[in-house]
């Protein structure tokens, strides 16, 4: 069957597989919906959202692929019978909660459906808490060898063009040792359309740097989401205003 979305959060997912530019959307997304996992909660017989009290059991089904386990959730009913081929009990969780509460798992999201994420152990943890993933989030800077200049040179002149962009911070995102499975993350401040600055921004990387993966979100310094808080520990890359865009590095 075709994948219809249904709900922001699919939207997202989709955009974030066909324009991984997009992926902090989708990860902000999954920790503010609510997310469907199978299991109970004691003292309740129907499938709806809760809130476990003190002392309260939770019995959360798991699932395996590979040999290791792994807890099975869904953005969607239907997304959830794709899996799940008889009647089974459900419950309705809100995605940070559910990740912290279910700390050192891994986790796959839609297992069964054309578009799904998997999550291990350590990734959730950088969602949950960036800051307190040490040596995961690791600063970009312009002794660094990995340092993605084509990519710096092409979003300094993107941005020179829009004055609406104040500010703009980049850090690197993975697991593993530096340099391995390591991305550009862009955090930009702007007051303008993030959405048209994407496009754009995207336009020109595949013509100025190609085939360089970087993922972009917008950075609200009022209301820091996502990756936000991770971004600002890092010295800027660009600020209007200065006489040389680009070069303010470590």
């Amino acid at each position: 069957m075709p994948f219809i979305s249904e709900n922001k959060l699919e939207e997202a997912l989709v955009r974030a597989v066909k324009s991984p530019a997009t992926a902090p959307d989708f990860y902000r997304l999954l920790l503010e919906s609510d997310l469907l996992v199978l299991g109970t909660v004691e003292g309740r017989d129907g499938s709806e959202k809760f809130s476990l009290e003190p002392g309260g059991q939770l019995q959360l089904v798991t699932g395996e692929r590979g040999g290791e386990k792994f807890l099975p959730v869904f953005s969607s009913v239907p997304r959830m019978q794709e899996y799940v081929k008889e009647e089974a009990k459900y419950l309705a969780i809100n995605g940070r909660a559910l990740l912290d509460l279910t700390r050192g798992a891994p986790v796959i999201l839609n297992p069964s459906s054309e578009y799904g994420r998997e999550l291990t152990a350590e990734q959730v943890e950088q969602l949950l808490n960036p800051v307190a993933a040490p040596g995961q989030f690791i600063p970009t800077s312009a002794s660094d060898a990995f340092y993605p200049m084509a990519l710096v040179n092409v979003l300094t002149q993107v941005f020179a063009q829009h004055p609406q962009v104040q500010t703009a911070w980049m850090i690197r995102i993975g697991i593993g040792e530096p340099g391995a499975d390591f991305q550009p993350l862009v955090g930009i401040e702007t007051s303008g359309d993030m959405a048209a600055l994407v496009a754009e921004i995207e336009r020109a990387a595949a013509e100025g740097a190609p085939g360089t993966a970087f993922d972009l979100q917008r950075v609200d310094r009022s209301r820091p989401t996502g990756m936000a808080s991770a971004l600002m520990q890092a010295q800027p890359f660009y600020q209007r205003g200065t006489s040389v865009p680009g070069r303010l590095l470590n």
